[in-house]
């Protein structure tokens, strides 16, 4: 057992993730990045003995959390930035109005997931997500083109709810 731990251990310590159950193994392997689906659950202690419904609900409640930091921290960090001009503030603030409905998008997801509404839940998280790309994009349809200060951010989200979209895939099919 402290052999199995310690393998455990020292591969997380090396950033090496791996897939915590045959389930969480089977969704990571259909997502662009593995590496990134598996350390998105590997960070909830329930995601061993969660079944689609509970890993549909962690991914749900990852991507409010990143939505959240956007919108309470970083987004707020930009605006009151000297590095920033009056266009990207004028832009930032376009995006905290995108993230504000994102992060009420996918609250909307979590609380059909929550009811088993998949249907639902899809069209909320789709929702969500194209407000982040309505983000990323308002740096590239105008002029002077830019590159978004949180487009990591923006791409992270994006990857969130490919996880979350192929969770909750097979539940829509048994509803």
């Amino acid at each position: 057992m402290l052999v199995v731990f310690y393998n455990h251990f020292h591969a997380n310590s090396l950033g090496i993730v791996r897939a915590q159950t045959p389930l969480v193994e089977s969704i990571c392997k259909q997502a662009e990045s593995y590496e990134f689906c598996c350390s998105t659950f590997s960070s909830h202690l329930r995601t061993s003995t969660s079944d689609l419904h509970g890993l549909a609900l962690i991914s749900i409640a990852e991507t409010i959390e990143h939505v959240r930091d956007i919108c309470d921290r970083l987004i707020p960090q930009l605006l009151v930035s000297n590095y920033i001009n009056s266009v990207g503030k004028q832009r930032i603030k376009i995006c905290q109005s995108d993230y504000n409905e994102s992060l009420e998008k996918f609250f909307g997801a979590f609380a059909s997931s929550s009811r088993r509404s998949y249907w639902e839940v899809i069209d909320w998280v789709r929702d969500g997500a194209n407000k982040a790309i309505d983000c990323e994009d308002v740096y590239r349809r105008y002029d002077p083109i830019s590159v978004s200060p949180i487009s990591a951010d923006n791409h992270k989200v994006i990857k969130l709810v490919e996880i979350t979209l192929i969770v909750v895939q097979p539940l829509v099919t048994f509803v």
